[in-house]
């Protein structure tokens, strides 16, 4: 009898691990799918290949969706501004999406019956895959071990203990995923409100004390919205012909040199309850940062305001993966069209955990523009006069009046 094969978005860790393992001795053939949204560096790729293959993995798949996902996602986080309560940039919720999206592609490649995960049922994640599986391939089955047994890290690891694999310790303590957008951290600490990460928590952020006396500036450069160039002191920050992605990885690994990037961050959860999680995620702060500063320059006071309701909006139903639903290309157009003119270049700098803007300039610019039309703030203006600016200020008073006398009781 043939077995049942099923499709397994590993990453290596104790999770998916666990799920290989029970999986093959429940019987299945198990093919394991390694989605690198930019979690895997130089190597890495080959440690979770040896590692799918030491647990008994009948096929192993690397999947390359960096540049996808940078240009599925992190343009349009970018465009929206978009931090997740004002401070969090779902650093590796919105990559959920992409990675399911590949599994299901891995599946129906090798003509599987099931794909599984190795999410908890407490946070978000179970939900992110099972909403993009159900919508991309609804006849295969999803299995999740971990979220339907309740399992907790101390189980899963004395599992595959008890089978001859070898567990970091570190992994047991902590649940590190790292991506492109950022790296989440959780472990005890985090699941109070409390506490703070320890500093061999995080992973390749240095801490203010350590960061370096001498700050460093940026110029980033963008087009509609879009970072296009990058300098760092002068010098590129990545070279010609780079992938989209280069310069937000770079920006990773140069802002967590100089302490940029560390946060805790706590909401609600998709599930309802309140959750915390550190994270590290420098370039993405970085780049909304300026694009952001871009914008003051350029865009409306009615753009801005509306833009940070929708942005937020967008962002939100991204990061809770209302990704099919097709309001959310509506946003995407309204981005896009927002981004227009969107264009120029920001001085920043870098320097013990601060992002410091430090000027922006566009062809685009609404303050070149009013200087050109004779207003200059704080100089007066040529474009008015003086009994106009009074009479200004009275009308402006008005409904203030009006409202002020309301409250008063009538003689």
């Amino acid at each position: 009898m043939t077995k049942r094969k099923i499709v397994l978005a590993f990453s290596g860790g104790l999770d998916t691990s666990y799920a290989l393992v029970d999986f093959r001795e429940k019987g299945w053939d198990v093919v394991t799918a390694n989605v690198d949204t930019g979690g895997l560096h130089s190597g890495e790729a080959d440690v979770v290949r040896a590692r799918a293959e030491e647990l008994g993995a009948v096929e192993h798949h690397v999947v390359d969706a960096r540049a996808e996902l940078y240009d599925r996602v992190v343009t349009y986080a970018i465009k929206a501004n978009y931090l997740r309560n004002g401070a969090y940039p779902s650093c590796v919720g919105a990559e959920r999406l992409i990675q399911a999206e590949k599994v299901v592609g891995v599946a129906l490649a090798v003509g599987a019956d099931a794909v599984a995960h190795g999410s908890t049922g407490a946070g978000a994640d179970h939900v992110r895959y099972d909403a993009v599986i159900r919508a991309l391939a609804p006849h295969l089955e999803i299995i999740t071990p971990v979220r339907d047994e309740r399992l907790i890290r101390e189980e899963e690891a004395e599992f595959l203990r008890s089978r001859g694999y070898a567990v970091s310790e570190k992994v047991k303590k902590y649940s590190i995923n790292e991506g492109l957008i950022g790296t989440s951290i959780g472990g005890e600490e985090t699941y109070g409100s409390w506490e703070y990460l320890p500093e061999d928590a995080w992973t390749y952020t240095k801490s203010i004390a350590d960061a370096p006396e001498q700050g460093v500036e940026l110029h980033l450069t963008f087009e509609k919205g879009e970072v296009k160039a990058a300098t760092v002191d002068g010098e590129p920050l990545v070279g010609a012909g780079a992938e989209n992605f280069e310069i937000l990885q770079k920006l990773n690994t140069l802002g967590g040199e100089h302490g940029v990037g560390r946060g805790i961050h706590m909401g609600s959860t998709m599930v309802g309850n309140l959750a915390r999680v550190g994270f590290e995620a420098p370039g993405m702060l970085i780049l909304i940062a300026a694009h952001r500063e871009l914008e003051k320059l350029v865009l409306s006071n009615r753009q801005q305001s509306t833009k940070a309701t929708l942005g937020n909006t967008y962002g939100d139903l991204l990061h809770e993966a209302v990704y099919f639903d097709p309001i959310m290309d509506d946003f995407r157009a309204f981005l896009d069209s927002s981004q227009t003119r969107v264009t120029g270049t920001v001085r920043v700098l870098l320097h013990k955990g601060n992002i410091v803007l430090l000027g922006s300039r566009s062809p685009h610019s609404l303050l070149d523009a009013a200087t050109r039309s004779g207003v200059v703030y704080g100089h007066g203006s040529s474009a008015w006069t003086g009994e106009q600016a009074r009479a200004f200020a009275h009308m402006y008073a008005v409904p203030g009046a009006i409202a002020r006398a309301a409250a008063q009781p009538a003689e």
